[in-house]
């Protein structure tokens, strides 16, 4: 026997239609007592994030510089953009040599971190290692 009560435009079922107890309550896993970031997984992915830091830091303004000069939009020297990589050239060959375990770090953490937005973030930190040990070695070989 169809039921009485309104139907939305489109013919589907409204909320007065559907009876609290029809289906089952899905099963959702049970929270853990520790946040993720205290566990060891979380502990290591803090750790990268760490070591990441200042060569973000130090080829953040330098790529900014360097993307704005060839575009051509920054033709004269710049008050923001222009310290920050003078500091950095003389930061970074220590940061390059210092990006090679922290490198070795990340791969290694790779293989233990099962959340893909903590794994996208381990990738965006391989590639700022990995970028500046190439910088660094650029710059020591030109």
């Amino acid at each position: 026997m169809p039921s009485s009560r309104p139907r939305s435009k489109r013919g589907a079922r409204t909320l007065a239609d559907v009876r609290v107890g029809s289906s089952p309550i899905p099963e959702v896993p049970p929270a853990s007592d520790d946040p993720w970031i205290e566990t060891r997984a979380g502990g290591q992915f803090f750790v990268n994030a760490v070591l990441a830091a200042p060569a973000l830091m130090a080829l953040y303004p330098w790529t900014l510089r360097w993307i704005l000069r060839t575009a051509g939009v920054l033709n004269r020297p710049s008050r923001i953009l222009d310290p920050v990589p003078a500091v950095a050239d003389h930061v970074i060959p220590v940061l390059g040599w210092l990006a090679i375990p922290a490198a070795w770090l990340v791969v290694r953490n790779l293989r233990i971190i099962d959340r893909p937005w903590a794994r996208r973030a381990l990738w965006v930190f391989l590639a700022v290692h990995v970028g500046t040990v190439v910088y660094t070695v650029l710059r020591v070989i030109g």
